[in-house]
């Protein structure tokens, strides 16, 4: 008796996953201006300028910035809060001197179309004059399920 072979069906698999393939857009947002970043994908990569117009996130969790990843396209409304999917993974590239660790929770905190993401430092290191001086990149996925 040998095991049973299965065919894949490369369009069939490719039909179910269509709802879940999307573009991968990059943004690149100035924090000085506005805190709410303005999204049209369902997920991408966006990169944070001038974090240290917010106010620096203290070390130890002590203390975060808000901001806020807006999609007009989905219903990120309090009504339909158990229906939100999200992933964020951030990337940061310190400058000299700079310790900053960077830890991201979206914390619940809903604007019209918009989710609230809390930025805190995980670093243990007193915070010093080069923290968040360094590039921070956000990868996300939002979707509604």
């Amino acid at each position: 008796m040998g095991y049973p072979e299965y065919k894949i069906n490369k369009t069939r698999n490719w039909q179910l996953a269509g709802d879940k393939i999307e573009k991968t857009a990059f943004y690149n947002h100035d924090l000085a201006v506005s805190t709410v970043i303005e999204v049209n994908t369902l997920k991408g990569i966006i990169e944070l300028d001038n974090m240290e117009s917010l106010g620096i996130a203290l070390p130890e969790f002590d203390g975060a910035v808000q901001i806020y990843i807006n999609n007009p396209s989905l219903n990120l409304t309090e009504a339909n809060k158990d229906n939100i999917y999200v992933q964020l993974t951030p990337y940061y590239k310190p400058a000299a001197l700079d310790k900053a660790i960077p830890y991201l929770l979206a914390n619940g905190v809903l604007i019209p179309n918009g989710l609230g993401v809390e930025i805190y430092n995980a670093s243990p290191a007193a915070a010093s004059p080069n923290q968040w001086e360094g590039a921070l990149y956000i990868y996300y996925e939002i979707y509604t399920i």
